[in-house]
């Protein structure tokens, strides 16, 4: 076979879709949800590209050898096109596993919970099938740590390189935040220190409404806190789950469940005229 028809083929099949997906994915992701988490897009954009790549060179080099290549062959055409990337680099998974809490505590979290509210409740006609911005508000804990858990505890059953990591970049961006928060509120002769802490952690409970004043609320706070607080609340849970999985903890939870544990076999006690009693007979199943 052509050894540039196969440069090609393997710049067209594996490159340029990598490529494209690092670039795109924090240009449309800019355009459509704005620059809040624009360090994230970047990761996703890099996760996207190298789960692409990941998946598509050994498809590659199998097309290769059924062409007539050799194995050595294929090793050294990828080489010398520089279509030999590092699969195997952490930043790949790394980027995987942050982006995934991510989207988890952002945006996969409050799907959840509109869910909740569409399909459960009405069932038990508790609730007319809408959800608002004051409800995700009002369970703004729930919904960003337990999907996010489950969610790492089952990714990490596939992909567990580096998951227990995802909690690095959240944690990175809200100590910047913190270090650089200026209140608007304190005065030179007084200034409380922990404003800072309840600016981020103190969660609100409605939706700032269009109207003057915002029905007083704050609307920047309530972003940084569904942009900031919200991806670090999913990337700690999405770690501890990844953790909790390589600790097998269902399992154990499971062995040491009542309704798990093996029933004692039945045994029953015979005795003689003499008033002995004889050894234990295991009665058949």
């Amino acid at each position: 076979m052509d050894k540039a028809r196969a440069v090609i083929v393997g710049h067209l099949a594996l490159a340029t879709p990598a490529v494209a997906a690092i670039v795109l994915a924090p240009f449309l992701c800019l355009r459509m949800f704005g620059p809040f988490l624009f360090v994230y897009y970047v990761l996703a954009g890099i996760a996207f590209g190298w789960q692409w790549y990941s998946l598509a060179v050994p498809g590659w080099k199998r097309w290769l050898l059924r062409k007539g290549v050799q194995d050595e062959d294929v090793e050294h055409i990828a080489h010398r096109a520089g279509l030999d990337w590092p699969v195997e680099a952490p930043l790949g998974p790394f980027a995987f596993h942050t982006t995934a809490a991510t989207v988890c505590g952002v945006h996969f979290g409050p799907w959840l919970l509109s869910r909740w509210f569409v399909w459960i409740l009405p069932l038990a006609g508790i609730s007319n099938g809408t959800s608002t911005g004051n409800d995700y508000l009002r369970h703004f804990e729930l919904t960003s740590i337990v999907p996010a858990f489950a969610l790492g505890y089952v990714l990490s059953l596939y992909f567990p390189r580096l998951a227990i990591w995802a909690w690095v970049v959240p944690t990175l961006i809200l100590l910047f935040k913190l270090l650089t928060f200026t209140d608007a509120s304190a005065s030179v002769l007084f200034s409380n220190p922990w404003s800072r802490f309840s600016y981020f952690f103190v969660i609100e409970r409605s939706m700032p409404v269009f109207a003057p004043g915002f029905g007083g609320v704050d609307p920047v706070r309530v972003a940084q806190q569904m942009f900031v607080v919200a991806p670090f609340y999913a990337g700690l849970a999405y770690s501890i789950g990844a953790l909790a999985e390589r600790h097998n903890l269902l399992n154990r939870l499971l062995e040491h469940s009542p309704t798990m544990q093996p029933e004692p076999e039945i045994t029953q006690t015979e005795s003689n005229p003499n008033g002995r009693i004889e050894d234990e007979v295991e009665t058949p199943p």
